[in-house]
């Protein structure tokens, strides 16, 4: 079997880049309270309020009191509207709906030979969710076959701690200058790439980041491509 050639190192978040809020079970539950109705609505309300509720510059806020006004909810029923998305969502991690496009990007990358490592802030269990999702995972499986999969839970390093993303490097077997992170969050994603010396990349599809000369931005994952070492 020939060497595999690298061109380097991708770490990617999970929660808005591979898998998304399940829009098909949540709008119903903002629709219900007078707000949008649709599933391409709703994401774009979620993005709205994730960015707002982390902000690059500022105090973070409560994502599940900003949604219901994102997504259009009358003001006088924002209070019991967030308490039932609240709700729904505490039944299981809905964070669960692979997004095709970013499993295409995800299987170019592995197949030009980038080194891909998945970084996420979680509870033990991404790897179970990716693999149900058909996303990722390590070795064989349904999913894109990936260089590793690094739970928060299971390292013993949250985000931003640069522990997490060096680690994360070292898994691979690469140094911070041949690497790029790309996650949804800047508090988490983009400042915890910094602090380790990696090139942080913002996934921003609606441009709602707060400080956009701050830090580089993609508004897809195929997009990232600009930003790997050649």
């Amino acid at each position: 079997m020939p060497l595999r050639q690298t061109r380097g190192a991708l770490l990617v978040d999970v929660g808005g880049v591979l898998l998304l809020p399940n829009a098909e079970l949540l709008t119903p539950v903002v629709a219900r309270h007078g707000g949008l109705d649709t599933e391409g609505d709703f994401l774009r309300a979620h993005y709205a309020a994730h960015n707002a509720a982390w902000p690059a510059n500022g105090e973070p806020r409560d994502y599940y009191d900003l949604l219901p006004g994102f997504a259009g909810v009358p003001e006088d029923r924002r209070g019991a509207a967030a308490a039932d998305y609240r709700a729904v969502s505490a039944e299981r991690n809905m964070w669960h709906a692979p997004d095709p496009a970013s499993k295409e990007a995800l299987a170019g990358f592995v197949a030009d030979g980038v080194r891909v490592a998945i970084v996420s802030q979680a509870d033990g269990t991404i790897a179970q969710m990716l693999t149900e999702a058909r996303m990722c995972q390590e070795g064989d499986g349904p999913g894109v076959r990936v260089d590793a999969v690094l739970d928060s839970a299971v390292v013993g390093y949250d985000k931003p701690d640069p522990r997490f993303f060096l680690h994360a490097l070292e898994t691979v077997g690469a140094e911070p200058t041949q690497a790029v992170h790309v996650g949804d969050t800047v508090p988490a994603d983009v400042r915890g790439a910094q602090a380790a010396g990696i090139l942080a990349v913002h996934y921003d599809p609606y441009g709602d980041c707060d400080d956009p000369a701050d830090h580089e931005h993609v508004k897809t994952l195929a997009d990232i491509r600009a930003y790997l070492p050649e």
